[in-house]
């Protein structure tokens, strides 16, 4: 049993540096090869499509894990029917995309393509549920690593040989789209069947939409702010400012990582004594996360020499955006730690409506902020931070009492 664990543990961290790395290069790679204006698009796009993915994907593969674990009577059944089900919302989904898309001044054919993309890596995940309600995750585990070599070397092979950014992320979704066949074929014929059923599509459907909740509140926290930065500049400004904005990205889910222990130690607590003293705890957190932004000021020269080798010229103002933007880290680690406390405690209901509210009044925030000429870009994405920061922790409050 040990041993087990031990191999799980090693094979999950090695899953999920592998994605930080290869995501990592890639945006590195397009940035140098496109340019800070065709990067800017792809990541704003690409934000757009988590948003709208995350919503029509409902986190069924967890809602598919969790029933397998359960080992119920309709176990064979869930695959075909959350196939089915995330097809169906893509359709769906896509037809909201293009009135969407018009209004925030996206390309097209590019959030298509990502969503379609963000779709059928859902699916591989449901497919590989199979073996995460079992406990393996060493199999899970090597089929997303796998996928994921494939996924950059194949991309970056792409981009060397002069292809444009669309044929770049054609290639992408086709290779999510093989995996996802890989993955479906891999589970044993026995433990499939391919018959559709409405109660049972019914029931995962309501278990999704309680799941999602949560996860699409996280998804708004880390994608908003590219969205609607992508309202207000463009070209080669976008560029330079989602790549501050995906800095800040990175190491706060190298932070939400750790925090997801949180969950288990949430659900031993017995009382409100038990729950209080660990949010206490957790202000330490909140506070030392400050460090990561006062020392990134003092290495700010060194850095923009880095980004400015490793992107080319035109990000040479990375750096500066980002040291700035650092200091709303501490403000979304706060956010997620009342996510992960409302989740653990049933709270999912009120901590979304909480984050809606907070989105909208982000939107308007950036209004209001950019009609003042002041680096309106780092302040409008610290305050809209702070402003979710307050309301998640009010909802969290007012929840408990």
């Amino acid at each position: 049993m040990i041993n087990n664990w031990k191999k799980n543990t090693i094979y999950i961290s090695i899953m999920q540096l592998s994605l930080l790395l290869v995501n990592l290069f890639l945006i590195t790679i397009i940035s140098r090869e496109y340019g800070a204006e065709t990067y800017g698009e792809y990541a704003s796009s690409k934000s757009l499509s988590v948003l709208i993915g995350t919503a029509a994907v409902m986190s069924l593969a967890l809602v598919v894990t969790k029933v397998l674990a359960q080992k119920n009577e309709n176990s064979k059944l869930m695959f075909q029917n959350a196939y089915s089900l995330i097809i169906r919302n893509l359709m769906i989904a896509l037809i909201i995309l293009i009135p969407l898309t018009l209004l925030l001044n996206r390309d097209l054919p590019m959030t298509i393509l990502f969503l379609v993309g963000f779709v059928f890596n859902e699916m591989i995940h449901v497919a590989l549920a199979y073996y995460q309600a079992k406990g393996d995750f060493v199999t899970s585990s090597k089929q997303i690593i796998l996928r994921t070599i494939v996924y950059g070397v194949g991309a970056w092979v792409l981009v060397l040989q002069g292809f444009t950014i669309t044929s770049l992320i054609i290639f992408q979704v086709m290779t999510l789209v093989a995996f996802f066949v890989v993955a479906h074929l891999s589970v044993p014929k026995n433990d499939i069947e391919l018959t559709s059923n409405t109660t049972v599509k019914n029931k995962l459907q309501e278990s999704g939409k309680k799941m999602v909740l949560t996860t699409f509140s996280s998804a708004l926290i880390s994608e908003l702010d590219i969205v609607l930065l992508g309202l207000f500049y463009s070209g080669s400004t976008l560029g330079v400012l989602a790549w501050a904005r995906r800095i800040l990205e990175i190491i706060f889910q190298l932070v939400a990582a750790s925090l997801d222990i949180l969950f288990p130690e949430l659900a031993k607590a017995k009382n409100r004594d038990s729950i209080s003293e660990l949010r206490i705890k957790l202000r330490k957190v909140f506070l030392l996360s400050f460090t990561v932004p006062i020392l990134f000021i003092f290495f700010k020269g060194l850095a923009s020499e880095i980004f400015t080798s490793l992107l080319g010229k035109e990000f040479s103002e990375v750096s500066t955006y980002t040291s700035w933007i650092l200091f709303a880290l501490p403000v979304m680690v706060w956010s997620r730690i009342n996510i992960i406390f409302s989740r653990a405690l049933n709270f999912e209901i009120n901590i979304t409506k909480s984050i809606l509210f907070g989105s909208v009044a982000s939107i308007g925030i950036y209004y209001f902020v950019h009609s003042f000429n002041n680096n309106p870009a780092v302040l409008s994405i610290i305050l809209s931070q702070i402003v979710i920061g307050a309301i998640t922790t009010y909802s969290f409050k007012k929840s408990y009492e």
